[in-house]
């Protein structure tokens, strides 16, 4: 074996235009074997970095119509009392709020956290520690857990930030804990957490679903065990509140299932597409080897002569071909990592808790690559291998070297039909995904994004009441309005696009109502006056809110759009008609005043939705996320603007600023992992 390695490399040394064509195709195809694969192992080989993972489920409730749905307070309360599949089951909810003092005031991701939160995923903090029970209850929950990213970039490490007073939401909280870089719970970000402060009262008085569970099964308890346990719960709860809870059950997932679920179809045909790949690669190389071994019949019959047998011939043709894939599989590591970045950036939503620094070329991946290098050289190798074995010695001398060339073009015809039949399923495929990305670029929103401007405003915690948010949000357009340039603007609580909207249930006021569960399901946006002109949503019919629209008006207005209206009204004027939402806490009807055009809320691939607008001058609601057009390049602008605002409230902090082209180009990319064979 030594002496057939040290002459494969003197070989592959002596030609260097084979070796360098064969290396290249081998490392292109195995580099993405390897980039792909490093996804793959990190969202679903590798173990989830919290204390006994599979012990973690997250548990939803489900609605008529969706299998899981946010949850209720008090439904959420029941289940912790009532459980017996459960160590512990606690809540949270993910939210931009506002830091100020030590410098600039600041918008961040956090999370509100029930009690045993941090206990079920087991992660210790690597400074202070979790909450306590009594610290989740009413008037006691003034204290919050940084993350270390947050800890070390704005209070520069402060090695005394346990015990130390930090601003929230205009609020003095009390840092109790700090947590590890590499803590984040799948499918969310943050970098500050609180508690809920939530007790049995509050959960009570809350008639809304907006909670998201997780919780540890007990030892020797299964999925299954737990969701049997939680239908009884489910029925139990049905009949106790029907108005409520009728037709609504739960569900429970592992969490691994959760995080992996909607994304493990489009990796493993990204896989599969590049093991086709690979296979080319290899076709192609084993072309080249049979090339190569015509000129070397003479060769090989010598050897066979001086008493070679088959056997031996075939491992020395192994041992160079896998040399050379070894090669390749060492630029290919190389190639894998330059990939890593670009396909990372690619990942769907529904795994963004993956960063660059989990996904890597770990052992695994360096194991997975070095099988894959040697069984593609003895692929492509046996071939070659198998067919110089078969050489006839007394044609091959007299003929030069041809006895090996001579009866090849079978082997090499066939290797050909096969390369071009994977290249075809190759084709076929990328066909297919333009035609998707094409179907996609060509979709209308519902909006006109070019030479709109957006950015968040973190106005939680900022007033002291509605009124008074309503009343900035006034006075702040209005400015807006003032800077040159600024031809319209509004705001509204979600951008279009953002894969996330709220929904509620809805009929008409002028009918009969519904039984509980069977209302139909509505999109909800709560926005300003201004926002339809902002981006250029036509009216179809009636009117939009304006300023005159105010909160003592009765009924309050609603703008529905196209899809409700022909859902509704198929053949009839909705403008004026009483329109019932479950929305405020009145439960009054509102008025209909206008049909505006159909904006996809949640993606361009999926189909407008029913929708209603609210005016936030009649029932405030964050976040507020401002949209102004403009006549020239939004960019110019923003510093402009974001002066107008910070000049009546230097304390709000404002990010994500960005044109809307650029926004919507990023929902759009988002798409390209996630978008199947169709």
């Amino acid at each position: 074996m030594g002496k057939d390695l040290l002459f494969a490399i003197r070989t592959l040394r002596k030609s260097p235009g084979f070796t360098l064509m064969a290396v290249v195709a081998l490392a292109l195809g195995i580099g993405a074997n390897t980039a792909i694969f490093s996804v793959v192992n990190s969202v679903m080989l590798s173990r989830l970095p919290f204390e006994t993972p599979d012990r973690l489920a997250m548990v939803w409730e489900q609605s008529p119509r969706t299998k899981t749905n946010v949850v209720n307070p008090l439904n959420f309360m029941e289940w912790q009392d009532r459980n017996k599949s459960f160590d512990r089951i606690a809540a949270f909810i993910a939210f931009p709020l506002s830091l100020s003092g030590d410098g600039e005031p600041e918008q961040v991701d956090a999370m509100n956290v029930s009690s045993g939160f941090f206990e079920i995923l087991g992660i210790q903090p690597i400074a202070g520690r979790w909450f306590t029970a009594q610290e989740d209850t009413p008037g006691n929950g003034n204290v919050a857990i940084l993350s270390e990213g947050l800890w070390r970039r704005r209070y520069g490490a402060d090695p005394h930030i346990v015990g130390r007073q930090v601003h929230v939401n205009n609020h003095p909280y009390t840092v109790v804990g700090v947590m590890p870089a590499s803590f984040r719970f799948p499918m969310t970000k943050a970098d500050v957490w609180i508690p809920t402060g939530m007790d049995r009262k509050m959960a009570t008085r809350s008639g809304g679903r907006f909670l998201s569970t997780v919780a540890r099964l007990r030892q020797g308890v299964s999925i299954a065990s737990a969701q049997a346990d939680m239908n009884v719960i489910s029925n139990q709860l049905q009949q106790e509140r029907p108005a409520f809870n009728s037709k609504w059950g739960i569900t429970v997932v592992s969490l691994r299932e959760q995080v992996v679920g909607d994304v493990r179809t489009p990796l493993y045909v990204l896989l599969g597409a590049v093991g086709l790949v690979l296979l080319i690669a290899c076709a192609n190389v084993a072309n080249l080897m049979l090339m190569r071994a015509a000129g070397r019949g003479r060769e090989i019959a010598i050897r066979a002569a001086l008493g070679a047998g088959g056997l031996r011939i075939i491992r020395q043709l192994l041992v160079e071909s896998t040399v050379l894939s070894l090669l390749g599989g060492a630029f290919g590591l190389i190639v894998g990592l330059w990939s890593i970045g670009a396909l990372t950036a690619a990942l769907p939503d529904s795994i963004a808790y993956v960063s660059l620094k989990t996904i890597r070329i770990d052992t695994t991946v360096f194991l997975f690559t070095l099988g894959v290098s040697i069984a593609t050289g003895i692929l492509f190798g046996m071939a070659p291998a198998l067919k110089a074995a078969r050489t006839d010695v007394q044609e091959a001398l007299k003929s030069g070297g041809r006895g090996v060339a001579s009866g090849r073009s079978f082997m090499r015809s066939t290797l050909v039909v096969a390369e071009v039949a994977l290249s075809m399923i190759l084709l076929v495929g990328a066909g297919l995904l333009i035609h998707s990305f094409a179907r996609l670029a060509s979709v209308d929103p519902g909006f006109d994004a070019p030479h709109v401007l957006t950015m968040q405003l973190a106005t939680g915690g900022q007033f002291p009441n509605n009124q008074k948010f309503a009343e900035f949000n006034v006075r702040m357009l209005e400015r807006v309005r003032t800077v040159p340039g600024v031809e319209a603007a509004g705001t509204s609580h979600f951008l279009p696009l953002g894969r996330i909207i709220p929904g509620t249930g809805l009929w008409r006021a002028d009918r009969p109502t519904p039984a509980h569960g069977e209302e139909a399901m509505t999109e909800v946006l709560v926005v300003m006056p201004g926002y339809f002109a902002a981006m250029n949503i036509p009216l179809i019919r009636g009117r939009v809110f304006d300023d005159r629209d105010q909160a003592a008006q009765k009924p309050h207005l609603v703008v529905i759009n196209q899809t409700l209206a022909k859902q509704f009204y198929p053949n009839e004027d909705p403008i004026g008609k009483p329109l019932a939402v479950q929305w405020a806490h009145e439960q009054t009807p509102y008025e209909i005043s206008g049909v505006v055009g159909d904006v996809r809320q949640k993606a361009l691939d999926t189909d407008p939705k029913p929708g209603v607008f609210i005016s936030n001058l009649q029932e405030p609601s964050g976040p507020s996320n401002l949209v102004a057009r403009t006549h020239g390049d939004p960019k110019l602008l923003a510093q402009a603007i974001q002066k107008e605002i910070h000049a009546i409230n230097p304390d709000i902090p404002i990010s994500g600023v960005e044109t809307m082209d650029a926004y919507t180009y990023r929902r759009r990319s988002l798409r390209r992992a996630s978008i199947r064979f169709c």
